[in-house]
């Protein structure tokens, strides 16, 4: 069975968009490969909240082709891809949905914070890859509370520099 996974960037001083949701200071160290590719070659299906689908919206065409997503809010969302599904039901069935159409594969937890931190108090994430990218921007969304409900555990299972100053590192809670 799959897990369910966080591929994210952030900031050195732990945000991963300006107050606005500009991620624009990203921009520089998008020429490099991070392994994106292979990574979302082992998603099966994504989940991610409103503002963070309204952002990939606002950029075109729908990047995740036909991986089945959901975007849980309560709020309408216009022109919503054919793969993707609002869901506005709690998280217990949106897990079911997720884990049923990624089967082996895994289920990207894609964002925002908010979405990202519901899953983290739930014990749903099991495995996060963080890119801590060399820029401080002293200020916009944090990927982590300032608050935690609960110390948390984790265990490096893997870090990789670039020469650009980008670390990758792999954390898994179980």
């Amino acid at each position: 069975m799959g897990r369910f996974v966080v591929y994210i960037a952030m900031s050195l001083d732990g945000y991963i968009a300006e107050k606005s949701g500009d991620v624009h200071w990203l921009e520089a160290f998008e020429k490099d490969d991070y392994g994106y590719g292979d990574f979302l070659g082992s998603i099966g299906s994504i989940l991610m909240g409103r503002v963070t689908c309204e952002q990939i919206l606002s950029h075109g065409s729908w990047p995740y082709g036909d991986i089945p997503s959901l975007v849980w809010s309560s709020r309408t969302i216009e022109k919503l891809p054919g793969s993707a599904l609002q869901w506005t039901q709690n998280l217990e069935e949106a897990v079911s949905w997720l884990k049923d159409q990624a089967g082996e594969k895994d289920t990207w937890v894609l964002g925002g914070a908010r979405t990202i931190q519901t899953f983290l108090k739930a014990g749903m994430i099991d495995r996060m890859d963080l890119f801590v990218v060399p820029v401080l921007l002293g200020e916009g969304k944090r990927l982590f509370e300032s608050h935690p409900v609960e110390p948390q555990m984790l265990r490096l299972e893997g870090a990789q520099p670039y020469a650009n100053g980008v670390v990758h590192l792999t954390y898994k809670w179980r």
